[in-house]
């Protein structure tokens, strides 16, 4: 992940005074917070307004273990790393946190430098195992899932990168951002198309269906795309 690009880290902890502690020790470390809730539903709520890339749960809030509820919501709508806080460390408490899969434990009382080895650890590891790029679009800089990608068309000197989430217009051409990001399972299939193989719904003779999308093949490509989709 470049330097330059802040992880974004959701806190869920029902005392405030933790949740704000925790918050000025993570905004200190360079993180960026996105959201503080206090209960599943205002958790659940800011992971659907403004996904994390990293979420701290507090697993007992308001006499409940509401923290095994977000990491359901977590497992099954976003799969990303979590990371279960919590002051008991009970047997039980931790066998039922494990069949969640956390990404790590924090355990109050906390101090900087277990968070921030705990935090780094996390994130790297989950870096490794699921690829980044980067668009620079005028001054900023937006990371996107690889996995998000579904395919990349062109225009002029423009290209649009299209995801599952939204389409960034870049001034670049489709060969270009391939290559300067490295991206993966991407074919050309028409001088004017890329696809991200593994998003193909299905083809029908020349037209390539992702989603509700439809993409041409043309005869240049027709090869190339056949070998590298059957390889698949």
């Amino acid at each position: 992940m470049p330097d330059n690009i802040k992880s974004k880290i959701l806190i869920t902890d029902d005392d405030v005074f933790i949740s704000e502690q925790l918050n000025s020790i993570l905004e200190d470390l360079g993180y960026d917070v996105t959201a503080i809730a206090f209960n599943a539903e205002s958790a659940i709520k800011a992971l659907e307004t403004n996904p994390p890339d990293l979420a701290i749960l507090d697993i007992n809030m308001h006499g409940s273990n509401q923290g095994f509820e977000i990491a359901k919501y977590i497992n099954e709508q976003l799969q990303i790393p979590f990371i279960f806080l919590t002051s008991f460390a009970d047997a039980n408490t931790v066998k039922e946190a494990s069949k969640l899969t956390p990404d790590g434990y924090l355990l109050k009382p906390f101090n900087e430098a277990n968070i921030f080895s705990t935090i780094n650890i996390v994130l790297n590891r989950y870096a490794i195992n699921h690829s980044y790029f980067t668009i620079k679009i005028g001054h900023e800089l937006h990371k996107v899932k690889e996995e998000e990608l579904l395919f990349i068309s062109s225009s002029d000197k423009y290209i649009e990168i299209h995801t599952s989430t939204k389409k960034y217009l870049k001034r670049d051409s489709i060969d270009g951002f391939i290559t300067a990001n490295k991206l993966t399972d991407v074919c050309r299939v028409h001088r004017s198309y890329a696809v991200k193989l593994t998003k193909i719904d299905s083809v029908k003779g020349a037209i390539i269906h992702i989603a509700e999308h439809e993409i041409p093949i043309s005869n240049t490509y027709k090869t190339a795309f056949k070998n590298a989709y059957n390889a698949l």
